[in-house]
């Protein structure tokens, strides 16, 4: 069975289900994103570091399940997640609400602006591909995160036959291949090796993709990605195509390692390229699989990408960056989304195009963006959210000392493109007049 759903769909009309046809759902409905982790491995979360995620996404849930006033029905309310998974027999996809295609353009084109994936020219799927390609877009990032950490090294077993013996004996290996004596010794040595359990599932993973037109187009996507993959390549000398099965199976418990922290969801992602079967349609009904991303996370990275070349400070809470202090001893640190010398400016995935007045905004989120421009002097402020179509006219207000102003400001996202190129340039057109409306 498969269900879509759009992300924050608590109102929607379309999110109602007989409670027997989404039995394998109710054990994980109002389980919190760094519970399901926990307690499912093979789950994969963007951005991977939930406990230091600004949005508090690990407190978040991926759903809940509401009764309605049909007892034989249930209401399945989701949060600001989106992604896919499989849990027993049902395949969930969950979609931006913003966008409006067949698709999932917006999904993929946000990724590949915050993951710096020169590509354009892609077919697109919205079916059970689209889950394939949402992994592969990840690949090269996770990739480049492990590859900074060091080539994952751990110890490995070799059994060698040869006059040169620097390890243990195996009796047994001996007896049976050098009787009568040749004066060779059957031994084993433990090494602290580049090529392991590990290295070699990134490179089945890297030959997997080259055999695929999506694939080949996102391992070349830039120069620092093919320098990686050709690290990988050096160290994996001992690769062989027929043993990819044997080697997902030797990952299938994935490492924990306290300095090589990246590369778990690396290893992950990787077991989820290879067994896309078992990630569409997870047979066990305990079991829940998939890829989920943080809508608002994934919101601010890509506005961050269009205000790079605007002078815009982008705060890094997670890693204490770039903050302001509210208080002239330097305390009361606090972390504005994008700022600079004039302007002040908070990334917000929500519906503010029906905001007929500032005023309306949440009430939270206007004392945070004057409590902002206070701190910085600047006399502008505003909200940038995702818009579903073009308004007429920017909604401004003056605060009352009647020089300092807030507006509303969004990317309008492209409804009506028929394919995925057509998707980008409208984008970029749009875009442009983004930045054009916080210049005026």
């Amino acid at each position: 069975m498969q269900i879509e759903l759009t992300d924050n769909n608590n109102v929607s009309a379309n999110n109602r289900f007989q409670r027997d046809d989404i039995a394998a759902l109710f054990p994980f409905g109002d389980k919190t994103i760094s519970e399901l982790c926990r307690d499912h491995e093979h789950l994969l979360v963007f951005p991977d570091s939930i406990e230091e995620c600004d949005d508090e996404i690990g407190n978040g849930t991926l759903y809940s399940i509401q009764n309605t006033d049909n007892p034989d029905e249930v209401r399945v309310v989701t949060g600001n997640i989106m992604g896919f998974v499989g849990i027993g027999n049902i395949k969930l996809k969950i979609k931006s609400r913003f966008d409006l295609g067949k698709n999932d353009y917006f999904l993929h084109y946000m990724l590949q602006k915050v993951l710096a994936l020169n590509m354009f020219d892609l077919d697109l799927n919205s079916g059970e591909e689209g889950l394939s390609e949402l992994l592969m877009l990840m690949f090269p990032h996770l990739l480049k995160s492990a590859i900074q950490q060091g080539v994952f090294r751990q110890y490995q077993c070799y059994n060698h036959n040869d006059s040169n013996v620097h390890g243990s004996i195996n009796v047994s290996q001996h007896l049976r291949n050098n009787v009568p004596f040749s004066g060779r010794f059957a031994y084993t040595t433990h090494e602290y090796s580049r090529d392991n359990d590990v290295t070699q599932l990134i490179r089945h993973t890297i030959e997997f993709m080259q055999s695929t037109h999506f694939g080949r187009c996102v391992l070349s996507s830039c120069r620092e990605t093919t320098e990686n993959i050709k690290i990988i390549k050096h160290y994996t000398t001992l690769y062989n195509k027929v043993e990819r099965a044997a080697v997902i199976n030797r990952n299938l418990r994935l490492k924990s390692h306290p300095y090589y922290t990246k590369y778990r969801s690396l290893q992950l992602l990787c077991i989820q390229i290879l067994c896309m079967e078992e990630v569409k349609y997870g047979e066990d009904d305990n079991e829940i699989h998939g890829v989920l991303f943080d809508g608002a996370w994934l919101w601010e990275e890509y506005v961050a990408t269009l205000l790079r070349d605007c002078r815009f400070i982008h705060a890094e809470n997670r890693l204490r960056k770039k903050g302001i202090a509210l208080f002239t001893d330097g305390s009361g640190l606090r972390y504005p989304d994008f700022y600079n010398d004039e302007m002040v400016l908070d990334a917000k995935y929500k519906r503010l195009e029906e905001c007929k007045r500032v005023a309306e905004v949440d009430r939270n989120d206007i004392h945070q963006i004057i409590t902002y421009m206070t701190a910085l002097h600047v006399k502008r402020g505003g909200f940038v959210a995702p818009l579903t179509a073009k308004t007429e006219e920017r909604v401004t207000a003056h605060l009352r000392d009647g020089i300092s102003m807030i507006g509303i400001y969004g990317v309008q996202i492209a409804t009506s493109a028929s394919s995925y190129i057509e998707f980008v340039v409208q984008m970029q057109q749009h875009e442009k007049d983004f930045l054009a409306s916080i210049e005026s």
